[in-house]
């Protein structure tokens, strides 16, 4: 998957693609469906297979990172995007200059004179342009007055009728919900970080554990997680605790792992954390001997939990 982020300047190669234009946060099954239609009508035609999507997100511009929740970051996000049949992904940056455009003025100047796409697919809710006040029929009129294609996918549900949306699986990560997340997602949620020096409280009682620091938008349940730790590609058993460690008085938030038969030192390395499911929420704790004995507990409930994966669920592990 190509990644451009300078739109204005294109090489003629990338020219005439089909795209699918959104925020696309977490890549959920209703963005998949909408993503291979992309790919579809891209390999029917010949054209390269494209993504538009914004950086930073727009509410996080308007907002800040600390009042919005984000379900993946960007380089998460891009992981996930580059294991969906895709050519291009244009990462158009969003800034005080693009949030003033009228949708006529956005849809010249980077649609058509910019990215000259040949057909473009959004979603039924879509919305562009200042204060958000273009929607899918000014996109179909400007569509159709440039000879340009367009479709829009309708929203995607479950069977349970349970439409797939970005903001309900940000309501179940910050409940902890990781099983709802995974299934709306329709992979095991996961992110990326590198692997940077911690307190060692975790080797002081035992449990030796790998920290990294999240983006500041990513929000979810502080506890304790069962997830899958990938290193240079192998899977590896982890219990994840995400929180501020209030046993240690913490103030800031960090994800640390403790992983099953492992005792390599991989400082600056990056990882992935797959989640698989919720085992339950953080807890202050009187000592360390407490809280010892609490660790024990969770990691038999965490490989209790681990006994359900699935790897055709997974995105990384193949």
């Amino acid at each position: 998957m190509k990644i451009i982020e300078n739109y204005t300047d294109l090489n003629q190669e990338y020219h005439k693609s089909v795209v699918a234009i959104g925020n696309f946060d977490g890549i959920h099954n209703g963005h998949k469906a909408l993503i291979r239609k992309v790919v579809q009508l891209a390999n029917q035609n010949a054209r390269l297979a494209g993504l538009i999507t914004f950086t930073p997100h727009p509410r996080v511009f308007f907002s800040g990172e600390k009042n919005f929740s984000q379900i993946n970051d960007e380089v998460t996000k891009q992981d996930i995007l580059s294991r969906q049949d895709l050519d291009i992904l244009f990462k158009i940056k969003f800034n005080k200059q693009l949030s003033l455009m009228p949708p006529d003025v956005f849809f010249n100047h980077v649609l058509k004179n910019g990215i000259n796409v040949s057909h473009i697919i959004v979603g039924s809710d879509f919305k562009f342009g200042y204060k958000r006040s273009g929607n899918i029929e000014i996109l179909k009129y400007l569509s159709k007055e440039n000879n340009i294609g367009f479709d829009v996918i309708e929203k995607q549900a479950n069977s349970l009728s349970k439409t797939y949306s970005s903001s309900s699986i940000r309501e179940y990560l910050l409940q902890g919900n990781i099983a709802e997340v995974n299934k709306m997602l329709g992979h095991y949620w996961y992110t990326m970080g590198v692997v940077i020096t911690g307190a060692n409280k975790g080797n002081q009682i035992g449990y030796p554990t790998i920290n990294i620091r999240l983006d500041g938008s990513i929000k979810f349940a502080h506890g304790i997680y069962a997830t899958n730790v990938y290193i240079d590609s192998k899977r590896y058993q982890g219990a994840t605790y995400y929180g501020k460690r209030p046993t240690y008085d913490g103030t800031e938030e960090f994800l640390e792992t403790y992983i099953f038969d492992f005792d390599s030192n991989i400082y600056d390395n990056e990882v992935k954390i797959e989640f698989i499911d919720f085992v339950r929420y953080d807890q202050t704790y009187e000592s360390d001997n407490k809280l010892k004995n609490q660790m024990k507990i969770d990691c038999e409930n965490v490989l209790i939990k681990l006994q359900y994966y699935d790897k055709k669920f997974s995105l990384l592990d193949k």
